[in-house]
């Protein structure tokens, strides 16, 4: 290549002193008012020739050279004189080449000198990879190290020619041995196994080393603390000319997995059990599928097998007519509410067409912004039970009506025999006469008293309560008054009455003297006959408290529970029967609620029994609330 070399003093200099380096030298090229516009070369020494052939003299033309500094920065060079170096790429003789180039200015332009690197780039290179490598591979060990001990579990690797084990560093941790003891040998690895699993690991290795792919099994090994850990091994046997010679693989603890999985089959069993016990339909609804799966006793309680169930829409289809509406209003309320229940009793329709009268219960489960995610509950069939409540209720309304029409109409015939027994008295008659007349009207009055008792159980049960005649009233005149006419009635009995203050209030006399009454015969007839009864008035500015107690043997514990219901009587009086239908504490009860007390009751052998009534005050308020309560609701 011809080329026109004029290096000037101190390049020629540079050469003369023995450099190799390749230089050429560029010439600015400017417009007419002196901007930069490109560089070409003017001159270059014969090392360079080979590598400008094919490129062209202007600088903008060797778009082949990679790493050549923009036109702006080789400018800063001519204008600042301050030398660049820097690394480009070409080709000499076909062939890439590295060079090291810095560029000097020169004139109104540069001299950019050329040492060729290719050799040491090579080795820089190659340094570059194999560091690279090194930290891959020490960037997937260290993967693999957080991945064993993230996943729980280490590799393992058997040869024939070493007969040895080797595990990956966590092996020791992993299963609960010494630090530093490894199990290096099958016989050492086989002592951590428990003693009734270890003919049935080696069998499953011997079947390894046999299976062509890999093969896994399980087995359970004691730590050192005495743990029990259950283990999965996965592996993989390597053989040549048939026989193995190299095992690898992995173990993993599956000990939580095999927990999870034993809770799992005992909640499926006792779902099961449970579903077969109450015989109950159970469902479980997917609100983001609309899917429900239904239990086994479908086909027991609906005549429907599980797969000829659907969804919601299914299931909307199958309820009544007449209760749709309020059952799917109640459904999407305690869907959308935020409920954790829902609770629905409709008619359901079974296969065969009939209805059935259910008892549906569902449990919500939400995600954290409170969204409906699941629904389990139950279907139980009320069929019959309703059956039997209706029967129920419906023969205790025809018996309530026949003992109220009943005791309505004794009390004419009654009240003849006791008008008839007090004529013969008025008469005088002879002694043993007399004493049969007032046998009959003993027994008269008797039976007036069960008359009235039962015309109150039925005021109770179809009018919702007994009616009160309230009115301003001495508690404690009204007690005295009780006591003297029981006194009359029990002249050999000591009814003793204690009072405490004022006692006014505003109740109904008669009503709380029927209290009083049935109170203190009561405490007479199952009381000791040498003891007395006491009444007892006392109280404050808000409440009035009216006790009677009485000697004698306490009240069997297991009766307490249904000591005020009706027909219900406490053992035995003295008498050895018990006296009259059993309605009197019953009726108690009613009256003092009525006035808005309470009525409770304490028996113990040591202290005797003492029933002990609070009452409010004034009961009108009292009073007024509960007729009001009973209005609505005889209303709805």
């Amino acid at each position: 290549m011809a080329s026109s070399w004029d290096p000037g003093p101190e390049l020629a200099w540079r050469l003369h002193a023995g450099c190799p380096d390749a230089c050429i030298v560029f010439q600015s090229v400017r417009d007419d008012t002196g901007v930069l516009l490109d560089f070409q070369w003017t001159s270059l020494n014969p090392a360079a020739e080979p590598f400008v052939e094919g490129l062209g003299r202007a600088l903008s033309a060797w778009r082949g050279v990679e790493g050549l500094p923009e036109r702006s920065t080789l400018g800063e060079v001519v204008a600042s004189g301050t030398p660049l170096t820097f690394e480009l790429c070409g080709r000499v003789a076909g062939a890439r080449r590295w060079f090291r180039a810095r560029a000097v200015k020169h004139g109104d332009g540069f001299a950019l000198w050329l040492s060729d690197i290719t050799e040491a780039h090579a080795q820089l290179c190659a340094l570059r990879e194999e560091l690279e490598r090194e930290r891959a591979a020490r960037a997937r060990e260290e993967h693999l190290r957080l991945a064993l001990e993230t996943a729980r579990m280490v590799t393992w690797e058997w040869s024939s020619a070493r007969r040895t084990l080797l595990w990956s560093p966590n092996a020791d941790v992993f299963f609960g041995w010494p630090p530093g003891s490894v199990a290096d040998t099958p016989e050492r690895f086989l002592d951590g196994v428990l003693p009734e699993e270890r003919s049935r690991v080696i069998e499953a290795l011997e079947q390894g080393g046999r299976a062509e792919g890999p093969y896994t099994f399980q087995f359970r090994g004691r730590w050192v603390d005495g743990t029990v850990r259950c283990y999965e091994v996965v592996g993989q046997t390597l053989s040549e000319e048939g026989q193995p010679t190299r095992m690898l693989g992995v173990v993993m603890d599956c000990t939580e997995r095999a927990r999870a999985q034993s809770a799992l089959r005992e909640a499926e069993e006792r779902y099961r059990l449970a579903s077969w016990a109450t015989n109950d339909l159970l469902w479980d609804w997917n609100p983001s599928t609309d899917h429900i799966h239904w239990g086994e006793a479908s086909l027991a309680v609906l005549g429907y097998l599980p797969e000829e169930m659907g969804g919601i829409g299914w299931w909307t289809e199958q309820v009544h007519p007449d209760d749709r509406e309020m059952v799917l209003r109640n459904f999407e309320h305690a869907v959308e509410s935020g409920g954790e229940a829902w609770l629905g009793e409709y008619r359901f329709r079974r296969k065969d067409g009939t209805y059935a009268h259910v008892l549906d219960r569902g449990l919500l489960a939400r995600d954290a912004k409170g969204r409906t995610v699941r629904m389990i509950g139950s279907i139980m069939d009320i069929t019959e039970r309703r059956r039997a409540v209706e029967r129920m209720e419906e023969e205790a309304r025809f018996r309530e009506r026949f003992i109220g029409i009943l005791g309505h109409d004794l009390r004419n015939p009654l009240n003849a025999i006791s008008l008839s027994a007090r004529a013969l008295l008025r008469r005088g008659l002879p002694p043993s006469q007399e004493q049969l007349a007032r046998r009959i009207e003993t027994s008269a009055a008797r039976m007036g008293n069960m008359i009235s008792d039962i015309l109150d159980l039925t005021r109770v049960r179809l009018s919702g309560g007994i009616p009160l005649n309230l009115a301003p009233t001495s508690l404690p005149a009204l007690c005295r008054q009780v006591v003297e006419e029981l006194t009359v009635a029990h002249p050999e009995r000591d009814i003793i009455l204690e009072t405490q203050g004022e006692g006014e209030g505003i109740w109904d006399p008669e009503r709380l003297a029927q209290v009083v009454s049935n109170l203190v015969a009561n405490a007479l007839v199952h009381g000791t006959q040498e003891g007395p009864v006491f009444v007892r008035c006392t109280g404050d500015v808000q409440r009035q408290v009216l006790e009677i107690s009485n000697r004698g043997a306490p009240i069997p514990s297991h009766q307490m529970a249904t000591l005020f219901d009706p027909f219900r009587q406490v053992g035995a009086g003295r008498s050895g029967r018990g006296s009259g239908l059993g309605l009197g504490l019953f009726i108690v009860r009613e009256l003092v609620e009525a006035h808005g007390g309470r009525v409770t009751v304490r028996s113990e052998a040591s202290h005797g029994t003492t029933f002990t009534v609070v009452l409010p005050r004034d009961a009108r308020q009292s009073a007024g609330t509960r007729d009001r309560a009973s209005g609505a609701a005889q209303t709805a």
